[in-house]
């Protein structure tokens, strides 16, 4: 009775300008540059050319390596495999004439067939019954490779509570930086592999992180950058200086801009009744942020000048860590997403593959001729959560799950209170943040 129904990828964006122009709500946000479209949602009613052109090549890539991948392991042209998939959905039956499938049977059924290739004495384990037996592994001596975890919106500081309804974490700054410090001046660990899955966050929090990674190399410790399915725009600058940079072919990365800006109520909030009035002092870029009107030409001169600025410095950072002169990435950065594949061939990652293809790079560079175990360096959470995340395990809480689920009782809410979560950002804030794609 199971249906195969992997016929296609499609992106899905919610765009609000005629909402917001019909209750008097303004958007007014800078963006660096025209592929930068994080926010284009409050700003258009459809695609720009750039947004189009960037979120069709970025499906195209994935579409294509999952292709490829897939019916090599089918042994199959990925044109054969494209025709059978996009044929369907397909009940099980059916897939299985199109050599999509090996067998269909119940789960039953594969646990028996598991446990016959594995041996009468095998026996099914709990992974996280598994992991708990191996807490002991902690105790062992000898040459070691950090595994750090930064996976989650890039923030500053430490972990001052959660977000109730986050889906996922957090990476904060000073943990983060804090873990980078002990894999670093412990004596036992020679490499450093960085696993990142962000699509970034504060500038400020990225490059006190990247420093950090700056700091291990210079203490001769190799970073070895391990691309989960995101790690763009700050996800980027943190990984921009490392040793070497592993991605998959579908991971999203790039997205090498900024944006910043606010929404302005005051007129929506005129119409019901509601009236902001403001008392300061300073100059008149004090109130540039306030939440009732929309910049002024001066207020807007002076906040492009910023955005110009740190879009400058990102563009700087990607050059000095991937050896590569300034015009070539600013040529390649404009806010772009790239896939991991796609990112190969412009020089911006270094290797496609895994985690381990990342583990096997560190040991090469740490010049150790000798087995290395892995020490997990966790900058947040136990070592199990973060080999949960390791391997795409959702770090969301059933509380965190529950809450979204009964306020508003829809699958897309959680999309929705994390673009509220990291729109609303402090006055004044810039973002090096990458939109999520609905696949």
């Amino acid at each position: 009775g199971a249906s195969l129904q992997a016929t296609g990828l499609v992106s899905e964006d919610i765009f609000l300008k005629r909402l917001f122009e019909r209750y008097g709500v303004r958007a007014e946000y800078e963006q660096r540059k025209e592929f930068k479209n994080a926010v284009n949602g409050y700003q258009q009613s459809d695609y720009t050319a750039a947004h189009r052109e960037a979120t069709q090549s970025m499906l195209e890539s994935i579409y294509g390596s999952a292709l490829n991948r897939a019916a090599a392991d089918r042994r199959q042209s990925p044109a054969t495999l494209k025709a059978a998939l996009e044929s369907g959905p397909l009940m099980a039956e059916e897939a299985l004439r199109l050599n999509l499938i090996d067998r269909v049977d119940y789960l039953d059924a594969a646990r028996k067939q598991l446990s016959d290739r594995a041996g009468k004495d095998a026996e099914f384990r709990d992974l996280r019954d598994y992991a708990r037996s191996q807490r002991d592994l902690k105790s062992l001596t000898g040459p070691a490779i950090a595994v750090v975890t930064a996976e989650g919106g890039i923030v500053t500081g430490g972990d001052g509570g959660a977000n109730p309804f986050a889906a996922e974490g957090a990476i904060y700054s000073d943990l983060l930086e804090n873990a980078l410090r002990a894999a670093t001046e412990d004596k036992d660990v020679r490499a450093i592999v960085l696993r990142v899955n962000s699509p970034g966050g504060s500038d400020t929090a990225s490059e006190q992180i990247r420093r950090a990674v700056e700091a291990a190399k210079a203490a001769g410790k190799p970073v070895v950058v391990s691309m989960g399915p995101y790690a763009a725009s700050g996800g980027y600058w943190i990984s921009s200086n490392a040793s070497a940079i592993v991605a998959q072919p579908t991971t999203l990365t790039g997205s090498i801009g900024v944006f910043g800006g606010k929404i302005a109520l005051g007129e929506a909030l005129a119409r019901v009744g509601v009236d902001l009035r403001q008392v300061g002092v300073g100059s008149d870029y004090a109130s540039a942020f306030s939440l009732g009107s929309g910049l002024t030409g001066d207020q807007r001169a002076a906040f492009a000048r910023w955005m110009d600025q740190i879009y400058a410095r990102f563009i700087g950072r990607v050059s000095e860590g991937r050896r590569l002169p300034v015009e070539r990435v600013e040529a390649i950065a404009r806010g772009r997403v790239w896939t991991g594949a796609q990112a190969r061939e412009l020089g911006l990652v270094d290797q496609i593959g895994g985690f381990y293809d990342a583990v096997d790079r560190a040991r090469a560079l740490s010049g150790v001729n000798q087995e290395m175990r892995l020490k997990w360096m966790a900058s947040e959470g136990s070592p199990f959560e973060a080999f949960e995340r390791l391997f795409g395990v959702s770090a969301a809480s059933a509380r965190t799950l529950a809450a979204s689920a009964w306020v508003l009782g829809d699958p897309r809410a959680q999309a929705l209170l994390d673009e509220m979560a990291w729109s609303r950002m402090p006055p004044g804030s810039a973002a090096v943040r990458a939109p999520a794609p609905a696949y």
